[in-house]
């Protein structure tokens, strides 16, 4: 089975500026995808995906292949998904083939080998798993403790239904989503414009290693905590 691994990395980011490739601890934040993605034997190619020329020949001088990304697929409100059809797009034009798409957003570099193993692991042996996702368990519950807004300006909870949970231990379990990894079979992508309305599994990851830099607290976080 031939696993390829891409990494998403646009020019623009509207909560830290020039995100990936902000330095941590000397390197540019796009490092470390490409780093867990070099050090797995399975996967057989690393694309990066950018409208930045800088981040494109800094992948490459990594060893990494890379797609120029058009404009209208990197600014703030262009949906990802779209940007992983183009590069699939790309390379089914290349007539280049694979059976296994693997995103390793560079906002996860806590992230370990082990966890895009297992990843990697449930969806080669499971061919009617659509999507494999990571995720971190909740410490807040919509049905207990997550409220939105209404529109006259008072509040409720996510899930406002009848039945009452009197303690945590009663709720549920839910999950995070976190940035670690994701993985499809590439014509599954192309043929869904969404990816969670398949048959979904998730790889838990654990709290250390499920931070995702979104905010410029995050990468204080990221800065401490990477060795």
């Amino acid at each position: 089975m031939k696993i390829f691994a891409f990494i998403f990395a646009r020019k623009g980011s509207k909560g830290i500026k020039n995100k990936n490739i902000i330095k941590i601890k000397n390197k540019p934040l796009i490092y470390y995808s490409i780093k867990v993605a070099k050090e797995l034997k399975k996967i057989k190619a690393i694309y990066v995906s950018s409208d930045c020329d800088k981040i494109l020949k800094y992948a490459r001088s990594q060893g990494a292949n890379t797609i120029k990304r058009p404009k209208s697929l990197s600014m703030d409100h262009s949906a990802e998904i779209l940007a992983w059809k183009h590069a699939i797009k790309k390379l089914k034009n290349q007539k280049i083939k694979f059976d296994v798409f693997l995103s390793l957003p560079t906002t996860a570099p806590l992230r370990s080998a082990k966890d895009i193993n297992k990843i990697l692991n449930l969806i080669k042996k499971n061919k009617d798993i659509d999507f494999v996702v990571t995720a971190k368990k909740s410490h807040h519950n919509p049905w207990f403790n997550m409220l939105i807004k209404k529109k006259n300006g008072y509040f409720k909870k996510v899930i406002n239904k009848k039945k009452i949970f009197k303690t945590r231990q009663e709720l549920p379990t839910t999950f995070d989503l976190t940035t670690v990894g994701y993985a499809a079979r590439p014509e599954y992508i192309l043929k869904k414009n969404n990816l969670m309305s398949g048959k979904v599994k998730i790889v838990e990851i654990p709290e250390e290693r499920a931070l995702d830099i979104d905010t410029k607290f995050d990468l204080r976080l990221a800065k401490l905590l990477i060795k």
